[in-house]
């Protein structure tokens, strides 16, 4: 295109010269004497014109004219005119922040957002989502960092506070209970065994025997004791105390109120409890050492993400779950002040930005004008200003002719007539 306004522009300019050098023989003519302060004056201005336009990037036909190639002799002023054309008039601070206050960007996202949950394929999407960003999280650095917030925090832990802490809570909500009936359960069922039963039976004959009694108690236990084996008087203890065992679950039992009461006092008292107080202690150390609970700890992670992968890549879930979830989110978020508060924080982080950042646009263009040599800076111009500057000379022509012709028409009436 800048080639063809040049073309025309050299063609114009032919016209001109070639119109002027035509009418001499008829210049004694009314109509040749105007033809030719016509083409004349056409020639005049398309020739200025031209020497106007080369003279911008140029020495017109290598003639070193003083006042030419303006462009290459002043590169600094205009490269500073044009940085500050752009920081001051274009891309002011002022406009920046004005053109920022108007996208409200929190409120175009959420609703985006809204339009994308609309989607069929909502549901996929998310899937495909949910499940690359898990996949891609960097599992041993998510351990690695879990492990040491752990040891630090195990560290600064009071072993006795905490367990006086755990007694008084164990206490308020009442977990002896649960604690005394499971007791009772294992008791019952390692009374129950064919193995206890002998023991017991075979610990009451020792002590039977052991007995140094006289007169008719002695005699009575003797008898006693012939009737009775080690399986027999096993099975008596036995079935005792099952039924001792199992009468404790009762809540009115008077056993059961004592053995609650005891435990209470114990689990109040942990840690003043030396042992116990002492293997807190250990437990401590280790967690904070690492080692096996580093390991734990990876394993739990690991775990963990592999299921909520498995869950979220699921597109099923996401639309039956995941979908609705984030409606309602965006529903109940849209009826809050947060929109507004983050488009108020954004419009803050992008003023403080542009007011850091603000001269970095001039900077920026300044280098890159200066990147630049003469002939690429002047082609470049050419090849974006250049049709408008040749159509400057074709116009200079065309109005020269039209003005010529006037004056001529003046000239021949003023002083032929």
């Amino acid at each position: 295109m800048n080639k063809n306004a040049k073309h025309i522009a050299a063609v114009s300019l032919g016209v001109m010269g070639a119109g002027f050098a035509a009418t001499f023989p008829f210049a004694h003519a009314p109509w040749g004497f105007v033809l030719q302060s016509g083409f004349e004056a056409g020639l005049v201005g398309g020739l200025a014109d031209w020497f106007a336009v080369t003279a911008l990037f140029r020495h017109p036909l290598g003639i070193p004219i003083p006042h030419t190639a303006l462009l290459p002799k002043n590169r600094g002023k205009v490269t500073n005119a044009l940085v500050k054309a752009i920081q001051t008039n274009l891309l002011h601070k002022q406009s920046i922040l004005d053109k920022m206050k108007e996208a409200r960007v929190a409120e175009r996202l959420v609703l985006r957002a809204k339009r994308e949950l609309e989607r069929e394929d909502a549901g996929e999407r998310i899937a495909r989502l949910l499940g690359g960003a898990i996949r891609a999280l960097p599992r041993e650095q998510i351990a690695n960092a879990l492990a040491g917030i752990v040891r630090e925090s195990v560290r600064g832990v009071d072993a006795r506070a905490a367990l006086d802490r755990v007694g008084r809570l164990a206490v308020e909500r009442g977990y002896e209970q649960p604690l005394l009936d499971y007791a009772l359960s294992i008791g019952e069922r390692f009374a129950a065994g064919d193995e206890m039963r002998r023991r017991m039976g075979a610990m009451a004959l020792r002590s039977i025997e052991q007995m140094q009694l006289g007169g008719f108690m002695g005699f009575a236990v003797n008898a006693f004791a012939g009737f009775m084996n080690e399986d027999k008087l096993g099975g008596m203890l036995q079935d005792f105390l099952i039924t001792f065992l199992y009468e404790m679950r009762r809540p009115d039992n008077a056993y059961r109120e004592s053995a609650l009461g005891a435990m209470r006092g114990a689990i109040r008292q942990l840690g003043d409890n030396e042992r116990v107080l002492e293997e807190a202690e250990r437990l401590k150390s280790r967690i904070a050492d690492g080692g096996e609970w580093d390991g734990a700890i990876a394993g739990l992670v690991g775990s963990a993400l592999d299921a909520a992968e498995r869950r979220f890549m699921d597109p099923e879930y996401c639309r039956a779950e995941v979908v609705p979830y984030a409606r309602d989110a965006l529903e109940r978020l849209e009826k809050t002040e947060w929109i507004a508060r983050a488009d108020e924080w954004i419009q803050h982080q992008a003023a403080a930005f542009v007011e850091k950042n603000h001269g970095v646009i001039g900077q920026l263009v300044k280098e890159n004008a200066e990147k630049l040599d003469d002939d690429t800076l002047i082609a470049m111009m050419e090849e974006n200003v250049g049709k408008d500057l040749q159509w400057i000379r074709v116009n200079g022509a065309v109005c020269g002719f039209a003005i010529g012709l006037v004056l001529g028409l003046v000239q021949w009436f003023a002083v032929g007539g």
